[in-house]
C-alpha cells in the first residue's frame, strides 16, 4: 500500500560536508525576521560567548536541503529519491529539533539522513515517511538531530 519505497527503510545517506557561511546565516536570519543580534552580528555573538554568528534554530533544515543538493550534484540519489517521494502529492508533516551544540559561521558540518521507517494513517488516506537527519562537527560531535515526517496523500 502507498507509494513510498518501503525498501529504503533503514538506509542512511552518504555524509555530506557543508561549510556554514556567515553571509548565508545573516540572510536566513533576516529572511525569517530574526531579531536576536547573535544571529546577525559577529560582535554581538562574540560578546555572548560564541566565536561567530550563531545559526537560527531552524537553520538545520537549510543544511539538510544543501546536503541533498550536493548529493544530486555528485550524481547520487538524494533521500527524497530513495524513498520514492512523489513531489506532486508530497506534504510536509511534523518537524522537531534536538540541539546538542550551536552551529556557528565558519563551521564545517557533516549532514546525513536515515530513513527511520514508514506508516499509514488509520483512515488509509495518508502515508508517512519518518526521517532523521544528524548534523555533526568533527571536533564538537553531534550538534543537531532533526526529526521530520513527510506525507503522501493516497488515492
Amino acid at each position: 500500500m502507498g507509494s513510498f519505497n518501503r525498501e529504503s527503510a533503514g538506509q542512511v545517506s552518504a555524509p555530506v560536508s557543508i561549510d556554514v557561511e556567515r553571509g548565508a546565516l545573516v540572510f536566513f536570519a533576516e529572511t525569517i525576521g530574526e531579531t536576536n543580534p547573535i544571529h546577525l552580528d559577529a560582535q554581538a555573538a562574540q560578546a555572548a560567548g560564541y566565536c561567530d554568528i550563531v545559526a537560527p534554530p531552524t537553520y538545520p533544515a537549510v543544511l539538510d536541503m544543501a546536503a541533498a543538493h550536493e548529493t544530486r550534484r555528485a550524481g547520487r540519489d538524494d533521500i527524497l529519491t530513495r524513498i520514492g517521494a512523489d513531489l506532486r502529492r508530497l506534504l510536509h508533516g511534523t518537524e522537531a529539533y534536538e540541539y546538542h551544540g550551536p552551529i556557528v559561521a565558519g563551521d564545517r558540518v557533516t549532514v546525513s539522513t536515515r530513513v527511520k521507517g514508514f506508516s499509514v494513517s488509520s483512515t488509509g488516506k495518508l502515508e508517512f515517511a519518518h526521517l532523521e537527519t544528524e548534523i555533526t562537527h568533527a571536533d564538537r560531535g553531534l550538534l543537531v538531530s532533526l526529526q521530520r515526517d513527510l506525507i503522501h496523500r493516497l488515492g
